[in-house]
Formats: C-alpha cells, sequence, structure tokens
C-alpha cells in the first residue's frame, strides 16, 4: 500500500491549516514552522493504489491549493506558503531531507 506524506514546509506562522484528500477533511491543525529546520508539521497517509486530489487550505485567509497524484509509490509532497500568501505544492518520489 503506498504512503503518501505530505510535509508543511517554509512560511507557516501560527494558522490553521487543513488538509483533504478527494474533497474529505483528513488534517486540521495550528501549523509554524520551525525555522530551524524549515518545518511545521508532518503526515503519512496509507492509502491504496488511486488517482487523488490533494488539496491544502487555510481558512482564516482563504487560500487554498490543490494537486491531482497517482498514487501508485510512494509519493512526497512539500508545502510552503509564499511571501504573497500563497500556498505551493511541489510533489517528489523522494522524501525531502531537513537539518
Amino acid at each position: 500500500m503506498p504512503t503518501l506524506k505530505v510535509d508543511l514546509q517554509e512560511g507557516f506562522s501560527g494558522e490553521t491549516v487543513v488538509i483533504l484528500l478527494n474533497g474529505r477533511e483528513v488534517y486540521r491543525n495550528v501549523a509554524k514552522t520551525r525555522t530551524q529546520i524549515g518545518l511545521a508539521d508532518s503526515r503519512s497517509f496509507d492509502l491504496p493504489p488511486q488517482h487523488l486530489t490533494l488539496e491544502v487550505t487555510i481558512p482564516l485567509s482563504g487560500v487554498s491549493e490543490s494537486l491531482d497524484l497517482d498514487l501508485l509509490q510512494d509519493a512526497y509532497v512539500g508545502v510552503t506558503v509564499l511571501s504573497d500568501g500563497a500556498i505551493s505544492l511541489r510533489s517528489s518520489s523522494e522524501p525531502f531531507g531537513y537539518l
């Protein structure tokens, strides 16, 4: 069974973050980036192979971003809040490294 790992990385400053998979809420928490390592939080989801839509939302600011994935093997997604408040999602087939 493939694993989807979502890392909340740079730019989080104490706001509530919501993660949805195929429209279903799977995570809601306050996130604040630990600047020493560039990571606010990380969640893993063991899922059957499938096509899915990952959506990350910051409800207070009303911003969200989504990414379609074909989860056939382990996948890693890095989430960053940019300086203009927009959300950036970056997928990888390899885990992200942190200090």
